[in-house]
């Protein structure tokens, strides 16, 4: 019987998580302080699971990437205090990017269902390749 992908997520999640914590939790102060967010799609799913999670925050997304936006600038902001744009610039450089990127990846040849089907460390380099000329909004050969 096939697992769902789903399905394999809900057995491997847990495992890197506990790994992740205890790693948090060793004596090294390198990583004693390390703080981490866990998204599920659905509230209460984790802990059907992975019933130790009851001490933990975790975020739900809803599925919703504009969710999941929020969530994780609301954790850099008040865990990282990191200095960031605000949710909608956000939310407007990431509808830019992939427009750019098949743009670009069409001039060099590739299909809309290949730009799709992109290996991450080339779409990691498209990101860093947008971002290094100033974020266009169309891709200009």
């Amino acid at each position: 019987m096939s697992k769902t992908a789903g399905e394999a997520l809900r057995m491997n999640m847990p495992f890197e998580l506990g790994l992740d914590m205890g790693r948090r939790r060793a004596p090294d102060h390198e990583t004693d302080d390390k703080k981490f967010l866990i998204f599920e799609s659905k509230q209460y799913e984790l802990k059907c699971c992975l019933s130790d999670i009851n001490a933990l925050d975790v975020a739900f997304h809803k599925d919703d990437f504009e969710l999941v936006f929020k969530k994780m600038l609301d954790f850099l902001v008040v865990e990282a205090e990191c200095q960031l744009p605000g949710l909608t610039q956000i939310k407007n450089e990431y509808t830019l990017f992939p427009g750019w990127m098949t743009e670009k990846k069409i001039h060099e040849g590739h299909t809309q269902e290949e730009v799709l089907d992109l290996p991450t460390g080339e779409r990691l380099h498209e990101m860093s390749e947008w971002f290094q000329g100033g974020m266009p909004d169309n891709y200009q050969p």
